[in-house]
């Protein structure tokens, strides 16, 4: 294989086949990209045989790809590899949670501190751009996955794979959050211009959004599963009622005589209208015939009348009129919502930005609402605050 000794000719050549790049890396996941396909989209078939005798492409038989090298490059450049898993998200808290820990070690030395302070900022910056860039790239996988992957079972394994991934992103995002709140007096005094407070309000921002969109997609997922356990019901009782039918037994041991003579298929077609010309004869010659000729144009004129009617002004009532907004709370996205913070439950709902202004006695019957439905999910401890006439347990989401 041959080798790029110029950085310059790796460029160039880069460039100038930049539209068949593009379009083996739109088809990475795809593994079907024919050498047809490649050699429409170069100037010529040498350039082609170029990339392959230089390694940037590899081609198996009839299809070819990009190499792994390449593919990384372009991956980690545009953030599209960052797989979350449950390794993932411990080696992240873990780096994060030993800087912050190396920057509290260098008291005397502030140019050291600072280092540590970087770094801190940097895998915030990371642990945000990751959450996320996977959320991002889930969404289209899932929608990908349901529409284009033909065998049930392998899309119901893919979809439950991507529920395991969901779990993970929210993982990262709790235990972050939990480590920002338990790690808050520290990281307020890091940075004296404040640099790093931003950033930790840009992280919980991103963060909440995340989450919604996790709600979105964890609802989409189950959604899809409900869909895929349903055909494949119908698909057993399909092929078990043509199993009896081959078999000469349906009529005896099922009831689809009875279903069938219950069916009224013809209630699914539309209505047919039969139209009967009157014979022209009739028309000039029978007396008869003036009257309907009458009726017939007085119905035509009335339709015409009323086509043409313009439809009276908007009174200005009409105009001035005040809409009308629904004080209601989901107490179920308000759970969810509660589920991906580190706070306690009460605290939760207190101080939870609502859409409307909420009296505390509606949230305090939002907190007895969450506690009653979601009560297997909880932590209720023994540790009990006040909060004026209202004393309440600390509750926290199960860990």
């Amino acid at each position: 294989m041959k080798v790029f000794i110029d950085l310059n000719e790796l460029i160039k050549r880069l460039y100038t086949e930049r539209k068949l790049l593009h379009a083996l890396f739109q088809a990475r996941l795809r593994y079907d990209f024919s050498y047809e396909e490649a050699a429409a989209l170069v100037e010529n078939e040498k350039n082609l045989r170029l990339l392959i005798d230089y390694g940037v492409i590899r081609q198996e038989g009839d299809l070819i790809e990009l190499e792994e090298t390449y593919q990384h490059f372009f991956e980690e450049v545009l953030r599209l590899n960052e797989d979350i898993t449950s390794s993932s998200v411990e080696e992240n808290l873990r780096s994060l949670k030993e800087n912050i820990d190396f920057y509290l070690k260098e008291r005397t030395h502030p140019e050291a501190q600072g280092k540590y302070v970087r770094k801190i900022m940097r895998y915030l910056r990371n642990i945000s751009t990751q959450a996320s860039t996977k959320a991002i790239e889930l969404k289209h996988a899932i929608n990908d996955t349901f529409r284009q992957e033909r065998n049930y079972e392998i899309k119901r394994t893919k979809l439950e794979n991507y529920l395991a991934t969901l779990d993970s992103i929210s993982s990262l995002i709790r235990q972050t959050e939990r480590l920002l709140e338990e790690r808050r007096e520290t990281m307020e005094v890091m940075t004296p211009d404040d640099r790093i407070i931003c950033l930790i309000l840009d992280v919980k921002i991103q963060f909440k959004d995340v989450f919604h969109s996790l709600i979105e997609l964890e609802r989409t997922i189950r959604d899809y599963l409900n869909q895929i356990d349903a055909h494949n019901r119908l698909v057993k009782h399909i092929r078990k009622l043509k199993y009896l039918k081959d078999q000469l037994t349906w009529e005896r041991t099922t009831n689809v005589r009875e279903i069938i003579e219950k069916c009224s298929n013809l209630i699914l077609e539309t209505t047919a209208y039969y139209t009967t010309k009157v014979s022209l004869s009739f028309l000039r010659n029978s007396d008869e015939a003036i009257g309907i000729i009458s009726d017939a144009r007085k119905s035509i004129s009335k339709f015409n009348t009323l086509k043409n009617t313009p439809s009276p002004p908007l009174k200005e009532s009409e105009l001035n009129a005040k809409c009308i907004v629904e004080d209601f709370v989901d107490t179920e996205s308000l759970a969810n919502a509660f589920f991906a913070s580190s706070q306690d439950l009460y605290t939760f709902v207190i101080n939870y930005p609502y859409a409307q202004p909420q009296q505390k006695e509606r949230k305090v019957e939002y907190y007895l609402e969450i506690v009653q439905n979601h009560y297997s999910k909880l932590h209720i401890t023994d540790d009990w605050r006040r909060d004026g006439n209202v004393e309440y347990p600390l509750i926290y989401n199960l860990p």
